[in-house]
């Protein structure tokens, strides 16, 4: 199966072209953009797999990553996905911590301690 969506770019005009691919249970993802081009994981792959419809370039394409989601969902990327999501969560965490407590040494550098 092979299935192309065209996806905003949230920075310029620019619309991008991810296409998914499942072939003898593999899955591949691409992305035609400056970091998909390097096969650097891309914030457009990434919003697709979200299933963030507001970034499509026509709602049309709705439907076919309806369908896209829902075979991907059964496959090996669904678990390296969540695993990835867990761990920017607890990035975003810890990076909250860390300016908190740089706010806070910074305060009492300034005002003694």
């Amino acid at each position: 199966m092979k299935e192309t969506i065209e996806i905003k770019s949230s920075s310029s005009d620019e619309v991008y072209t991810v296409t998914f691919m499942i072939e003898n249970n593999l899955t591949s993802i691409n992305c035609n953009c400056r970091a998909g081009q390097v096969k650097m994981l891309c914030k457009h792959r990434l919003s697709l797999l979200d299933g963030d419809i507001s970034s499509l370039a026509d709602e049309s394409q709705i439907p076919i990553l309806s369908k896209t989601l829902e075979l991907i969902s059964n496959e090996k990327i669904s678990d390296l996905y969540t695993e990835l999501n867990q761990v920017e969560s607890e990035l975003k965490k810890l990076n909250s911590l860390k300016k908190k407590l740089r706010k806070e040494i910074g305060f009492k550098f300034s005002n003694g301690f």
